[in-house]
């Protein structure tokens, strides 16, 4: 979702298992803070005086992403196409701090799958503590298929981004990765989906066997 750096296609495919993997392992500890965080008297194994009364909502206080403009059903040309790649490609994941912000954050321009991946992204920066600047450029995009009769609508999306805008920086500051091993410029492929409200997001994400553009 996403504002990857690629390398070969060997090493892009293994660096997408490690990120999978790293991102499970994240889900599960923060999944088990959290727990110890709401759950009255686990954190002492019982022996605390129970709390009364459920833990209150997260205050989300993001504000969404703008989203493309709303196009009439099942109509999308590879100009709008561009818009709804690029208002994706440019949304901040990392200034938020709860995953409440993030799906408020996401809501106009991912869904499904892409809206997992970009979770996990998320993830993993706030646990390791890595910052990200800079948002890829798309050299080009096109509609390679639409289904006006799928229910909701949907369109494959091939793309070539530059991402050499782009830093991620570990917590100290020290740039990630291996730089001869990047591919700054290469293809990407995605699936949109058509909203009731007419507008179009990303629902999935995935690279060709020979990304280069």
């Amino acid at each position: 979702m996403s504002e990857d750096v690629l390398g070969t296609p060997g090493v892009q495919k293994r660096a997408i298992a490690i990120w999978v993997v790293v991102a499970a392992i994240v889900l599960l500890v923060v999944g088990t803070i959290i727990a110890f965080a709401v759950v009255p008297g686990l954190a002492d194994n019982g022996r605390g005086s129970p709390q009364a009364g459920a833990s209150p909502t997260p205050t989300v206080t993001a504000t969404p992403a703008p989203a493309a403009s709303p196009r009439p059903t099942a109509e999308l040309d590879d100009s709008d196409a561009s818009d709804v790649l690029a208002a994706a490609l440019a949304v901040p994941i990392a200034s938020v701090g709860t995953d409440a912000d993030l799906s408020e954050l996401l809501k106009n321009i991912a869904v499904g799958s892409y809206s997992e991946e970009l979770e996990a992204q998320w993830q993993e920066l706030v646990a390791q503590g890595w910052t990200m600047s800079g948002a890829p450029i798309i050299v080009s995009s096109e509609v390679t298929a639409l289904d006006t009769g799928a229910s909701p609508p949907t369109a494959s999306v091939t793309a070539c981004i530059d991402s050499s805008n782009v830093s991620m920086l570990d917590s100290e500051g020290k740039p990630i990765g291996d730089a001869s091993a990047q591919m700054p410029r290469a293809l990407h492929l995605f699936t949109l989906t058509q909203g009731d409200d007419g507008i179009w997001r990303i629902s999935s994400h995935s690279f060709p066997n020979d990304p280069k553009c």
